[in-house]
């Protein structure tokens, strides 16, 4: 498979020789326990992020124009 870091395809003879792990259902348990929190923190984030961003867009002009006081 390719030569270097770029390379033109891969082919389905090229993943059939790749072999894959799967791990214990335990091994799975754990990491989910780690990975589960931090995807709802990325989703809050994300979601508060949106909330700023509507914010921002509403009131900006608004204090630009002097509608606002600070």
């Amino acid at each position: 498979m390719g030569g270097g870091a770029i390379f033109a395809a891969i082919t389905k003879k090229d993943l059939y020789g790749v072999e894959l792990l799967q791990p214990s259902g335990q091994i799975a348990t754990m990491f989910m326990e780690h990975v589960i929190p931090i995807d709802l923190q990325i989703s809050n984030l994300q979601r508060t992020t949106e909330k700023l961003a509507k914010a921002r867009d509403l009131l900006l002009p608004k204090l630009m124009n002097g509608e606002v006081a600070v």
